[in-house]
């Protein structure tokens, strides 16, 4: 029988000034919204040059979005934090859908093609950034063409590649994991590749372990509502949990249960999570040019 280790601690310096930071603040908008203009505005030549005039797209415009997907990501202040072992082609991952934000997540690690839902193509930049980084966009109402669009996920994954599902269908929470489809595991059995579970989960910094509560885009949340929040949220942490691989012979069923479960798993383990450490400060305190300079003209005259 092994002994349970016991997480470690999140040590967190400076508990006042981090207790300030976790608040959402206005002023991050003044900065955020127009770098975040100034990155769509970038990703429009970028795509275009890396893979939107090619017939599908290769390494060097994944490497570009994966680029694109990080820059924006530490913009909004979202610091990942990714454990277990990261998957080599071929394989299919399966995660826990919270946010779009998931997906410049996953890119920014396993740069590959996703399948999403109809409706995504209809969204503002993310719509037709879709369509040229090869989408699989499946309609669910209509049975005959979501089973084409599989077939060509299918065919991507035996030419060596890798394929992102979100086998919910939907958005979450981020506390608790929907029922899966199964039929998008097909892929994965098809074409007799591995399938990883991928946990996620957004984090505030003084709650390790707990799902936050801004992140989520869930219900009748509109896109950019949902971005001028975001803006001034404070900075988070993104947990990527990458579980072990399940093998393709275990049929589309028992992949859709197996990865519900591993995922589900993982989750639990971060509810338990790491408890908060402060740390005192160390070294002498930090200097402000400007204060001094105005106490010292206060001190001389006489202020």
């Amino acid at each position: 029988m092994t002994r349970r280790r016991r997480p470690a601690p999140t040590l967190i310096p400076y508990p006042g000034r981090i207790q300030r930071r976790s608040r959402p603040q206005a002023y991050r908008r003044l900065w955020r919204l127009p770098l975040l203009l100034a990155y769509l505005v970038l990703a429009f030549p970028l795509a275009w040059w890396t893979y939107a005039r090619k017939r599908e797209p290769d390494a060097q415009g994944l490497a570009a979005f994966r680029w694109w997907s990080r820059r924006v990501l530490r913009l909004f202040g979202i610091r990942l934090r990714v454990e277990g072992e990261i998957p080599e082609a071929p394989v299919l991952i399966a995660a826990n859908h919270v946010s779009y934000l998931d997906i410049l997540a996953l890119a920014s690690v396993t740069p590959g093609q996703f399948v999403a839902k109809r409706e995504m193509r209809s969204w503002p930049f993310f719509g037709f950034m879709g369509e040229w980084l090869g989408t699989f966009f499946i309609d669910r109402q209509d049975a005959r063409a979501s089973q084409r669009v599989l077939k060509e996920a299918t065919k991507v994954l035996e030419r060596g590649r890798i394929v992102l599902i979100f086998p919910e269908g939907t958005t979450s929470d981020g506390k608790t994991v929907r029922e899966f489809y199964g039929a998008p595991f097909e892929t994965a059995a098809a074409a007799g590749v591995p399938t990883v579970p991928v946990a996620l989960r957004y984090e505030d910094i003084l709650r390790p372990g707990q799902a936050d509560r801004l992140c989520p885009f869930i219900g009748d949340d509109s896109l950019l509502l949902h971005l001028w929040r975001l803006a001034a949220a404070a900075p988070l942490t993104l947990r990527l949990v990458f579980c072990p691989p399940l093998a393709a012979d275990l049929g589309r069923r028992q992949l859709a249960s197996k990865t519900h479960a591993a995922i589900s798993e993982a989750l639990r383990r971060m509810e338990q999570g790491a408890s908060v450490t402060y740390l005192p400060a160390r070294g002498p305190a930090r200097r402000h040019p400007l204060r001094d300079a105005w106490n010292s003209w206060r001190r001389g005259h006489g202020a």
